[in-house]
């Protein structure tokens, strides 16, 4: 007997069985043979010929046939939800994004003991998929921090590892940290949320985990950075068989943390060939999002992908950012779209309904950063973004150095950097400001400007790294700082 499972489903193969937390789910035939060969390929692209072979081996269909029943495998899945376990791969077929475990008679399996609070993930990573079997392999007892900018996407690449790895563990535990209050019941989440973290605290959350080997997965830990970085040493200081797998911003800064820092999604150069356009994951990633939300802006000519290209360029290859610029396509349309994102915090404003809230808007996933930071960081980010190209850390020491106290341009720069708010170029110092940071940035700085009562400055006439004598822009005052500040580097 084969079984397939997957989330909260169940499909025995040879009964011809489909079913949800153990209730049957009524599904049609041909359904149910796109659904299996779908399951037995999860995470592959299945192609459409290939699909309507397996459901009308001897029957000539048209491919409308073929959505009809995606569609209503759909609603017997999670009721049509376009980011659903079956998602579209525009010109290429469908992929079914869960993960999926095979059981049969010879196997047995303790899952009933096991304990596993992973939420459902079911939207399909694209461009991660060798990422993420690279860093699953690389998981083991200790901590773990995968670490980016916000929107990057985190939470869905962890979310994934862990689900890649459940079944090498008794208990799988999720906990979003952002989320946990005092009320919460497990002994983790109250060492995570308790006012008072005491010795006893965190012993009882040491001994929930006792006799079993556990992986646990604490995401966006830059809420709570200091709490989550002394919980998560503390478990795993005390209980070898442990694994952790946190998110954020910023690393912990735990003695043995590894740290895997997630880049954005692959974006073609300005001038690059037509051809080649399609391969980047940045714009496969837009051309998807736009078949579930737009389709009669399907990407497909050439005008059209080199006008996705202008996009996922402009968002920095931000997966969140990109999702955002796909759901603008319907009601601006692919020109429009192109040059609103000039202004992106304006243009995308509008995400999922049923996101957390800092990812329901651009803005408002910029300001989660940007209310952690410290009153230095927040001054020094707005004064970096008058830097219109790569800057080196010595350039921005002269140009600002006076503007703070002494070691606090330093703290606040290195800080900078830590967040991922400022990028380090591969090969050491030089530095920038992503895109879409430098846009926050510089409304914030003309926000200060205008609550001090300054003249605003005209940003076009900034000039740019290696256009002045030395290396870096001419200070914005005569003043100077002899300071020498030490390069540092940070390959983010």
């Amino acid at each position: 007997m084969t079984v397939l499972r997957f989330n909260d489903f169940e499909m025995d193969i040879p009964a011809r069985s489909l079913k949800r937390s153990g209730c049957e789910v009524r599904i049609g035939s041909r359904a149910f043979d796109l659904l299996a060969a779908l399951a037995f390929r999860h995470g592959e692209i299945v192609s459409k010929a290939e699909l309507m072979e397996v459901a009308w081996p001897d029957t000539h269909v048209e491919e409308s046939s073929l959505r009809v029943n995606i569609v209503s495998l759909r609603k017997a899945l999670d009721g049509g939800n376009p980011y659903s376990f079956v998602e579209n791969v525009a010109g290429r077929g469908y992929t079914f994004t869960a993960i999926v475990t095979k059981h049969d008679e010879h196997r047995t399996t303790d899952a009933t003991l096991r304990t596993d609070s992973l939420p459902n993930s079911c939207a399909r990573l694209v461009g991660r998929e060798q990422l993420i079997s690279k860093w699953a392999d690389m998981i083991g007892t200790g901590i773990t921090t995968i670490v980016g900018q916000g929107g990057i996407g985190k939470t869905a690449v962890a979310l994934r590892i862990a689900s890649l790895l459940r079944d090498a563990y008794d208990s799988v535990v999720f906990l979003d940290i952002a989320g946990e209050t005092a009320s919460t019941r497990t002994p983790i989440s109250m060492s995570l949320a308790v006012e008072n973290l005491t010795s006893d605290v965190l012993r009882q959350a040491v001994e929930s985990l006792a006799g079993q080997s556990a992986l646990l997965v604490l995401d966006g830990c830059d809420w709570s950075i200091d709490r989550a970085a002394l919980v998560a040493e503390s478990l795993a200081d005390r209980h070898p068989g442990l694994a952790i797998l946190a998110t954020s911003r910023e690393p912990l800064g735990i003695i043995g943390e590894n740290v895997l820092h997630l880049p954005g999604l692959e974006v073609p150069e300005a001038e690059q060939q037509i051809d080649d356009l399609v391969k980047f994951s940045a714009v496969e990633l837009f051309a998807e999002r736009v078949s579930m939300v737009a389709e009669e802006y399907a990407i497909g000519g050439a005008r059209e992908i080199e006008l996705a290209a202008e996009v996922v360029r402009k968002t920095d290859g931000n997966p969140l950012a990109i999702e955002l610029a796909a759901s603008r396509v319907a009601d601006l349309g692919l020109e429009n779209l192109v040059i609103s994102l000039d202004r992106p915090l304006r243009t995308l404003r509008r995400g999922n309904r049923t996101a957390h809230p800092r990812q329901q808007t651009l803005r408002a996933n910029i300001d989660w950063s940007y209310n952690l930071l410290d009153r230095n960081m927040q001054s020094l980010l707005g004064l970096l973004s008058m830097f219109d190209t790569e800057f080196t850390k010595e350039a921005a020491n002269r140009r600002y150095g006076l503007e703070f106290a002494r070691y606090d341009f330093e703290e606040a720069f290195d800080g900078l950097v830590m967040k991922s708010l400022i990028a380090g170029r591969p090969g050491g110092g030089t530095y920038a400001l992503p895109g879409l940071i430098r846009q926050y940035a510089l409304e914030k700085q003309a926000e200060a400007t205008t609550a001090t009562h300054l003249p605003s400055m005209n940003t076009e006439l900034v000039p740019s790294y290696g256009d002045h004598h030395q290396g870096f822009p001419a200070p914005l005052s005569s003043r100077t700082n002899s300071r020498t500040a030490t390069t540092t580097s940070n390959a983010a």
